[in-house]
């Protein structure tokens, strides 16, 4: 079986503003889909980064009379005025957390998840949005949700914001774009996993795609560089696990997980290695008790 740890199911890859108007409706059928998917390509264990109006908690339900699991922060955690309106809910200061954090945990999350940057700017090399929170909001939040024994993702991209997140207390470290090996030093110390969507950007430059033909040029020297990034990280003991980023422009549902596979696959090491790290890492990365592991069978890590 195969651990997908880092999916959007409130997005499709294509037209997620009219996807995600449906699921808005309250129709399902879409989200049903997708998950049976999953399973037919053996993707058994899958991890959400939130969304704001209720479709991750949905899809859990629902892959759940499934037999899929399915792990979800019910929605993100971001700075008021900053990026993450459709992955959460915002913030404007501790005070505002803790507030929120009542509201989520009535929904029962699985993890909490912060986002603590903006994405990734194609048009201009290494522009991120900077960092939202201060350090000792961070660290309190993080806190918060390690006495809720609930693991933390963090999005960060730029090597301040990484730091920042290990430091802080992050479990994973999704997405790192801009990266340094000091960063790397530090996650690979504090036994932090890193999930670094290489799709995405892979995915534009595989299909060459003509929506993005003025950027392309950066667009590949960004890629390079994490692809880079992610090979160092291998050589010095970073555990890094495989997450998709699936619902994000150009990478779709039940795919997504091959494509990243292959992506990693530049980085020298072989498929059969890169299912063993997805597994035994996104293992990690989700808290997946031995229990629930039986309940699914045997694992596999090959492709069918």
């Amino acid at each position: 079986m195969f651990v997908d740890s880092h999916i959007h199911i409130s997005l499709n890859g294509i037209n997620s503003k009219k996807w995600r108007m449906g699921l808005m409706k309250g129709d399902y059928t879409p989200i049903l889909k997708i998950l049976d998917e999953y399973k037919r390509k053996n993707v058994l264990i899958i991890r959400d980064g939130g969304d704001n109006f209720g479709a991750s908690l949905a899809a859990r339900d629902l892959a759940g009379q499934m037999g899929i699991i399915y792990r979800t922060p019910g929605w993100a955690i971001y700075k008021k005025g900053r990026y993450g309106s459709f992955l959460g809910k915002p913030v404007g200061d501790i005070n505002d957390f803790k507030n929120m954090f009542v509201e989520l945990l009535k929904v029962k999350p699985d993890h909490l998840k912060v986002i603590l940057t903006g994405a990734v700017d194609f048009g201009l090399y290494g522009q991120v949005g900077g960092i939202s929170f201060t350090f000792e909001e961070l660290y309190y939040i993080i806190q918060c949700a390690k006495e809720k024994n609930l693991s933390v993702m963090v999005h960060a991209n730029s090597s301040a914001a990484v730091e920042m997140a290990v430091r802080a207390g992050a479990d994973t470290i999704e997405h790192g774009y801009f990266i340094t090996e000091h960063a790397l030093h530090a996650m690979a110390e504090s036994d932090v996993v890193w999930v670094p969507t290489l799709s995405p950007l892979g995915n534009i430059i595989e299909r060459d795609d003509l929506k993005y033909r003025s950027q392309i040029r950066n667009i590949k020297r960004i890629y390079d560089e994490h692809l880079a990034a992610v090979k160092k990280a291998i050589e010095i003991g970073v555990k890094i696990a495989v997450g998709s980023d699936s619902g994000s422009y150009g990478v779709y549902h039940g795919q997504g997980f091959f494509d990243e596979v292959m992506h990693m696959g530049k980085c020298g090491i072989s498929k059969k290695q890169v299912y063993k790290m997805a597994f035994e890492n996104g293992v990690k990365a989700l808290d997946i008790k031995s229990s629930e592991l039986k309940s699914l069978g045997t694992c596999r890590f090959d492709s069918d």
